[in-house]
Order: structure tokens, then C-alpha cells, then sequence
């Protein structure tokens, strides 16, 4: 929990200040005088007054911040400080104010991105398989290429890829290249170091025709949705741990642990034995192992779980010796400085545009509120991406960025975009949209805000 607290906390104090610093260093810039800067709501819990007058503040409820400049409208200010009063700006200093916040989290998250690229890191190269044998062309393993004529180096790639097209009824492209699947088992059993796949002739284009893709939130990867898998290497059940409490601790079940048979039928890979177990929730079975060289008969009492569609799947509680993945499939990309910052920036603006996409689609009515996710779900993914490493944690900070900017890029009274159509209109028209115009407006924001973020809460809620 501490863990949780503190990758949270820390993500969002750093991209607060980052999308504050935006507008306080453009205000300082265009001489408007800022009153305090602070980093989350409520009562203070660190406050210091700066060389120019500004006061910084740390709140006690870090879900936010705000910058608070000199204005006219709100308080009297003394004919001397008029100057550095934000309102009495021109409509084009305002709109560059208002808009650095957003645009500095979009900078910062190409940043991180760029930092990704830099340090490099191993990903694996899309290999996927039938779930089943109703997938047409898939009862091999494939290659995917390319989707819809994007390259498709990494599963990260075609998880974009399908991503991009969601909410909508079409017919999606793949770029497939089939792949000798004894080849690649035997590749992985020997530790094989050849970085050339085995190939099975040309490479070839297949359509699969989606209705309203991931218009409904689900559990599954785009990928499952398209009932393919990615393609692992068969492996031994060799036990690798054995979870606390779980059925197989029962049973006495030990790490090093081979099993070679279930209910006296032979198990000799993995996939066969969680087929097994799944479908046979708390039931009991007799788990045939190797220990120590010698042959023994456990018995065990299955425990069960229900997944997301009400289903009872059958859990033992174990985990394997890791796969060895042939060194074919491995994919990795190291860039200099250069062409990492430029990669890290294009990565900023592809998710910008994949995030504005989804919310366009959201608005029409095309995928469901059912994906929006809240602080449950944002404080989750934080631990998770903590634990799974830097790497892992650097780029969800750096989504997370791209979602702050984006979001309040929206028209939406109340966010800085709402203030940006409200100066452009200034702009466009000489004169300053009416007080009492943009008190109804504010008020309108706030609705569509907080509605936004209870129904955000409460999809979270339901996912635990």
C-alpha cells in the first residue's frame, strides 16, 4: 500500500507542476504578476513566499493545481500593478498563458517517451495464433506486419494500431506472414540465438470485418477480442513458486515440482494443464510430479474464481519456470539522443490524437461510458507500472501527461480550453465575451466535469 500511495502521489505531483509551471512561466514572460502557485487543493501543508511575491503552495489533496495570477475582476488592483494584471493582457498573450499548461504535458510526455527510447528496451515481436480452430488462417502462427498499413514492429504497435480503430463497424487489415511453428518451439528448447524467423512462403494481406469495435468496455486485449493469442513457446510445468494459500500449498505442492501427469493423463506442457485446471473449478484431481527424482501422487482441491462474464474458472494457485523466448522474436530498438527525442515526440502526438479520437467517438456515442476510467483505476495502474519496473512506470507518466493535456484542451467551460475559445473569440471580435456569459458557461463546465468524474468513479468501483 505504500508502494501504491507513493508511485501515485508522486506521478500526479510531478505532472501538476509540469502543466502549472506551463502557465506560470508564460505568464512571468508576458509580466503578469502570479499570486500563488500550488500543487493540489485544500489545506496547505507547505507553503513558501518566493523572491517576486509568489506564494507556493503544497495541498493536502493532490488531484489537481492551479495557477492564480493578479486580475481585476476579482480583487482591486492598486494603478500601479495594472500592468501586470492577467485580464488586462491582450487576447493573444491570454491564449498563450492559458495554452502552455496543456502543450507543456504534451512537451513533457515526448520527453519521457524520448527517455523510453533512449534507454531501450526488449519487446517481442507479434506473433499471434488461433484461440481457437474457428479463426480462419491462424491455426499457424503469423507474423503481423503491419495493420492497415502501419508498421507492426511490437505488440505495443498493433495494440495501437486496433486501437485506432475503435467504435467503428469496418473491415480491419492485417499484413500477415506465416511462420513454421516447430521450427520456433525448437528455436526456444534450444536457446536458439538466430535473429531470423522460419518462414512459410510469401508474406500475404487478410481482412477480419469488426461491428462497432470495442465499443463496449471488456477485460480482454484488442487481440482476444479477435479470439487470437499471442504464440508462446510450449514449456514443461516445472513450478516455479506456489502462491500462499492457494490449493496447491494445500496439497503440499513445492517449488521444482515437474508435473507429468493430471488424473493419470500425461500433461507435458503448461497450456494443456491451465486448460485442465480452468475447466475444472473445485474439483478434485490427482497431480502426478517429479520430486527429487522420485514419482508422487498429490492430491489436490481445486479453488475457482469468476471471471468477468459470470463464468467459474477452476485455480491452483501455481507458477512456472519462465518461458525462453528464441532470440527470432525478440525485438529491441536503442536509439541515440536524437532520433529518440524525435521518436518520443511522434509517440506524444500519435497518442494525443489516439486519446482526442477516443473522447470524439465517446461524444457520438459510438463507444461505451463504460470505458472511462477514475482515481481507482489511475492509482492501480500506478502500482502496477511501479512494480513492473522504470521503464514501465516512465510511460504511464507519460500517458498520463498526454491524457492532462488533451483533456483540458477540450471547450469545455471550466478547463484552460474553454478559455481559449473565449480569447479567440475576443480576438476574432474586438470585444470580451460578456461576464454573465461566462459565469453560465463555468457553471455548465462544472456540471459536465463532475458528472464526467462520478460516472468515471463509479465504472471504477464496479471493477473491483
Amino acid at each position: 500500500m505504500l508502494m501504491t500511495a507513493l508511485s501515485t502521489l508522486f506521478a500526479l505531483a510531478v505532472l501538476v507542476s509540469v502543466h502549472e509551471a506551463g502557465h506560470y512561466f508564460v505568464a512571468r514572460f508576458f509580466g503578469v504578476k502570479v499570486l500563488r502557485f500550488s500543487v493540489g487543493f485544500g489545506k496547505p501543508i507547505y507553503t513558501k513566499i518566493g523572491l517576486t511575491g509568489t506564494e507556493y503552495v503544497f495541498g493536502w489533496l493532490p488531484l489537481g493545481g492551479y495557477v492564480r495570477m493578479l486580475d481585476s475582476r476579482a480583487e482591486k488592483v492598486p494603478s500601479d500593478e495594472l500592468e501586470q494584471a492577467f485580464d488586462l493582457k491582450s487576447p493573444w498573450k491570454r491564449i498563450a498563458i492559458v495554452a502552455a499548461g496543456p502543450l507543456v504535458n504534451l512537451i513533457f510526455a515526448g520527453l519521457l517517451y524520448g527517455v523510453i527510447q533512449v534507454m531501450g528496451t526488449p519487446q517481442l515481436t507479434p506473433i499471434a495464433i488461433a484461440k481457437n480452430d474457428a479463426v480462419q488462417d491462424f491455426q499457424e502462427p503469423h507474423q503481423i506486419l503491419a495493420i492497415d498499413g502501419s508498421l507492426t514492429p511490437t505488440w505495443e504497435a498493433v495494440n495501437l494500431a486496433l486501437a485506432k480503430r475503435m467504435g467503428e463497424t469496418t473491415a480491419i487489415e492485417f499484413s500477415l506472414q506465416r511462420l513454421d511453428q516447430a521450427a520456433l518451439q525448437a528455436q526456444s528448447e534450444l536457446a536458439n540465438e538466430l535473429d531470423v524467423l522460419p518462414k512459410l512462403g510469401s508474406a500475404f494481406v487478410k481482412s477480419i470485418d469488426v461491428a462497432n469495435w470495442m465499443s463496449e468496455s471488456s477485460t480482454q486485449s484488442p487481440l482476444a477480442q479477435l479470439e487470437l493469442d499471442i504464440w508462446r513457446p510450449s514449456v514443461p510445468v516445472i513450478l516455479d513458486r506456489v502462491v500462499e494459500g492457494s490449493a496447491a500449498q494445500k496439497a503440499g505442492l513445492q517449488p521444482a515440482d515437474q508435473v507429468i501427469a493430471v488424473n493419470n493423463k500425461p500433461m507435458p506442457v503448461f497450456e494443456g494443464f491451465v486448460d485442465f485446471v480452468q475447466q475444472r473449478p473445485d474439483e478434485s484431481i490427482v497431480v502426478t510430479v517429479l520430486r527429487n527424482n522420485q514419482q508422487l501422487d498429490v492430491p489436490v482441491d481445486l479453488q475457482s474464481y469468476t471471471d468477468p462474464s459470470g463464468a467459474l474458472i477452476g485455480s491452483i494457485g501455481i507458477g512456472v519456470q519462465s518461458i525462453s523466448w528464441p532470440a527470432s522474436i525478440v525485438f529491441e530498438q536503442q536509439l541515440g539522443l536524437f532520433d529518440g527525442l524525435v521518436a518520443g515526440f511522434g509517440k506524444s502526438l500519435e497518442m494525443a490524437k489516439l486519446t482526442f479520437g477516443f473522447i470524439v467517438q465517446l461524444v457520438k456515442g459510438l463507444v461505451s461510458i463504460d470505458h472511462l476510467s477514475g482515481p481507482i483505476s489511475i492509482v492501480k495502474i500506478a502500482s502496477a507500472s511501479a512494480e513492473s519496473g522504470l521503464i514501465t512506470y516512465l510511460a504511464f507518466m507519460a500517458y498520463l501527461s498526454v491524457s492532462l493535456g488533451v483533456l483540458n484542451l477540450l471547450p469545455v467551460p471550466m478547463l484552460d480550453g474553454g478559455h481559449l475559445i473565449y480569447y479567440l473569440i475576443e480576438a476574432a471580435t474586438g470585444k470580451k465575451v460578456p461576464d454573465s456569459i461566462q459565469a453560465i458557461g463555468l457553471r455548465i463546465g462544472m456540471v459536465l466535469v463532475f458528472s464526467v468524474m462520478i460516472v468515471a468513479i463509479i465504472n471504477d468501483l464496479l471493477r473491483l
